[in-house]
């Protein structure tokens, strides 16, 4: 399945794991992504359809909401991409 990742997957994927956004509660929005990323990975409707693409391929999930933003954070299967991380 790892196939299927680019460049900004993994972008998206590592700023995610470097901020510790593994759960819920601890989750980043489109926007929190976008600022941490420098902006390099294009408008915010790119962005959400990089997110929405890391949804489906099940490495990421929907966090509470901020406001009226979704958050998003990582899964066991999006954390296991991470040699240091070995999630269960």
């Amino acid at each position: 399945m790892t196939n299927k990742l680019n460049r900004s997957d993994y972008l998206i994927l590592d700023t995610l794991h470097g901020s510790n956004m593994t759960d819920q509660f601890h989750s980043m929005t489109i926007e929190e992504i976008m600022e941490e990323t420098g902006n390099v990975l294009g408008v915010r409707m790119t962005v959400y359809r990089m997110v929405t693409k890391l949804v489906k391929l099940g490495y990421l999930e929907k966090g509470v909401m901020d406001n009226h933003a979704n958050t998003y954070y990582l899964t066991n299967d999006g954390r296991k991409l991470f040699k240091e991380d070995k999630a269960e």
